[in-house]
């Protein structure tokens, strides 16, 4: 068995290191999946307050809030484009508190 596994490291070198960094990726995007379904069983991170950093697709995804709901509650227009705007430059250009939303 020895003898087989270093036959193979020797002589199909380009093999065995694609199947070691095939395993390390495996085990990278298993960790970092493992990881955040942590998090997010957490209660502690469930249903949180409101925040800055907050982007409308964010909110809408973790509150399960149809667009018809989010969409005019965050000052939104329907035929608008999609832009990257946080909570706290929605309140910005509409001269509001982060509470006021």
């Amino acid at each position: 068995m020895k003898n087989r596994i270093k036959h193979v490291c020797l002589h199909h070198r380009l093999i065995v290191l694609a199947f070691i960094g095939t395993l390390m990726v495996i085990a990278f995007f298993g960790i970092k999946t493992t990881a955040a379904m942590i998090y997010g069983m957490n209660p502690a991170h469930q249903d949180q307050d409101l925040a800055a950093w907050m982007t409308p697709r964010y909110i809408a995804r973790s509150y399960d809030l149809p667009p018809e709901v989010l969409g005019p509650a965050l000052f939104l227009q329907k035929d608008m484009p999609p832009m990257r705007m946080s909570l706290g430059m929605i309140a910005d250009k509409n001269d509001l508190s982060l509470i006021h939303i």
